[in-house]
């Protein structure tokens, strides 16, 4: 094999691999969370993670030197893999973190994990994930792929190239977004949290809860115990000044900042370095901007419902 096919095969797996991993993922995420997610850092079907993963596994089970079986035992390949792919976790974990100071997989919850980047349990699964790839999965795989053209190989590869260095930048404008998103909530919670403790000075007890600050019923009915207090339009007006400047915001997140909303969803355990508490507010507030839009849009159906059945009933009586 000259260096170009190599490189152009690796290049294949590469791809291939990532794809795979990150249809796993998807699936492991619609079994636990009943829901469909791309669960990628990228905007595209790929994990490189699981790419260069399972790239840097082969290659390794193909040149360490093994007796006359020829073959490397599934126990090797089982802690061959688990080493790998666990330092492989590790160093992409803390890139990402180094990177855009942001936790995208958090394992801290599991037992003997280290940092929360990295835990037993699961590079034990990647030990298992790795004898089925090595002696299932990939020589299936392989036997398909030798058919193929060199010439085809070479212009899947660069196309494939091309998408993923375009996604790469798109995604990582988007990690950078979702920070500038993340400190622009944090100063206006933080404008809104000195309204508040105005508010709370005032009525003598505390008003401004984040459901109060999201649903614009509870809002006019703190606002209305203002009456016949001192200042109490100047106070009025500063409230739904930053109220609507952090409900636009928030709301953004669900139409404008499409990027900042992929990947809140795609990492339910993503924790923020410089935003931990404004991250797990923004969270909160998103989840129930949702309920209260699905709960207006129920409300105008039964109201158009109503609506059409007091109508059928008048066309009846005429």
């Amino acid at each position: 094999m000259t260096p170009i096919e190599f490189a152009v095969k690796t290049v294949y797996w590469f791809f291939l691999y990532g794809c795979i991993g990150w249809g796993v993922e998807v699936v492991y995420a619609a079994i636990k969370e009943h829901k469909l997610v791309n669960r990628g850092f990228l905007c595209g079907p790929i994990c490189p993670i699981y790419g260069f993963g399972m790239v840097g596994l082969v290659y390794s089970v193909s040149l360490i030197p093994m007796p006359e079986s020829g073959s490397m035992s599934a126990v090797a390949i089982f802690f061959l893999g688990m080493a790998l792919t666990t330092a492989i976790e590790l160093v992409g974990g803390l890139a990402l973190f180094k990177i855009y100071h942001i936790r995208w997989w958090d394992y801290s919850n599991l037992k003997y994990n280290l940092g929360g980047y990295i835990c037993p349990q699961f590079s034990l699964l990647w030990g298992l994930g790795s004898v089925l790839m090595i002696k299932v999965v990939h020589p299936l795989l392989a036997r398909g792929s030798n058919p193929m053209p060199f010439k085809v190989m070479l212009v899947i590869d660069i196309v494939a190239l091309v998408f993923f260095i375009v996604d790469v930048c798109v995604s990582t404008a988007a990690a950078i977004g979702l920070n500038k998103y993340l400190r622009e909530i944090d100063e206006l919670r933080a404008r809104l949290r000195v309204t508040s403790d105005k508010l709370t000075t005032v009525l003598g007890t505390s008003a401004m809860t984040a459901d109060t600050i999201l649903d614009e019923q509870k809002l006019q009915l703190a606002l209305a115990k203002l009456e016949g207090r001192e200042n109490a339009d100047v106070l009025r007006a500063e409230v739904t000044v930053r109220v609507a400047e952090l409900r636009e915001k928030l709301t953004a997140a669900e139409h404008d900042h499409i990027g900042a909303r992929r990947l809140l969803r795609a990492f339910p355990d993503m924790k923020s370095l410089n935003y931990a508490e404004t991250l797990a507010a923004t969270r909160s507030a998103m989840i129930r901007l949702r309920e209260l839009a699905a709960n207006a849009k129920a409300a105008a159906k039964e109201t158009a419902a109503t609506a059409a059945a007091t109508a059928k009933e008048k066309i009846k009586k005429s």
